[in-house]
């Protein structure tokens, strides 16, 4: 993909993070900005999570822990805040539900494959 797919993810995936409360002055946000970003690179296939951790890791200089513990903490965060129904109304579709929290890894899979159709829609 081109410089315009990861301008367009940023932007966008800041608009949806701010809005379910995710702000970048957190730590974990621009490593949720990455995964998501190279998520969707790899089409989010066959993606293996570990190693997305360990990839952004790597240009933050932190371990690929570190990195999953900071996205695990701001989406358990808003969580805990009640912020993540905010969710189905960006999908259009019930992602999330009180009874079964998202994890970090299908937060960031489902942004990945949002980001790649909203993507595709406006190319076409």
């Amino acid at each position: 993909m081109d410089d315009n797919f990861k301008d367009f993810v940023t932007k966008t995936m800041s608009a949806y993070l701010v809005g379910i409360g995710i702000y970048p002055n957190t730590s974990g946000f621009s490593h949720l900005l990455n995964s998501v970003y190279i998520a969707a690179l790899n089409k989010v296939n066959g993606l293996a999570i570990c190693k997305l951790y360990a990839e952004v890791g790597k240009s933050a200089h932190k371990s690929g822990v570190a990195v999953e513990r900071a996205i695990r903490n701001i989406i358990n965060k808003c969580v805990n805040e009640g912020r993540m129904n905010k969710l189905n109304d960006y999908f259009g579709y019930s992602v999330y539900s009180d009874k079964y929290p998202i994890r970090s890894g299908e937060f960031i899979c489902l942004f990945a494959a949002k980001m790649l159709d909203d993507y595709a829609s406006i190319k076409a």
